[in-house]
């Protein structure tokens, strides 16, 4: 969501992750600047609206960084439900292996998942540990 936001524009990338204090007095004597902000924000909001599956997560938010923030911990999570995640990918990680009804591209795409998760986590495996893994994974033929 971020990468889209910033093609619409860095003011609009920008907007949503501060409060927005709305522009006081006549429209027609705001500064340019009042009025670029107001149209970023105004952009960042429709995308932010349109890009919800469940619009009932928006209702009560008042401004498009309470959308923002709502958004970051609905998808993201708190710091502890972060570290939760990272401890349950982990707990996949050192568990993994292969059933005997598992085929080879199986349990790739189910390890691919488990590192891919730790990776938008911030939790990075490195490549020769990943091979590793699934080497020792592999039933001894």
């Amino acid at each position: 969501m971020t990468i889209f936001l910033q093609s619409l524009g860095s003011r609009v990338a920008k907007i949503v992750t501060k409060p927005f204090v709305f522009p006081k007095g006549d429209e027609d004597k705001w500064f340019d600047i009042t009025i670029k902000e107001f149209d970023a924000k105004a952009k960042a909001h429709y995308v932010l609206l349109q890009s919800l599956d469940d619009i009932s997560r928006a209702i009560s938010c008042k401004s498009t960084y309470d959308i923002w923030c709502n958004l970051v911990v609905t998808h993201e999570g708190t710091s502890q439900v972060k570290k939760a995640k990272i401890d349950l990918l982990y707990s996949q990680h050192e568990n993994f292996s292969m059933d005997e009804n598992e085929s080879i591209d199986d349990i790739i795409t189910c390890f691919t998942k488990i590192t891919n998760g730790l990776s938008s986590l911030g939790d990075t495996i490195d490549n020769d540990q990943k091979i590793r893994k699934v080497i020792r994974a592999l039933p001894p033929s």
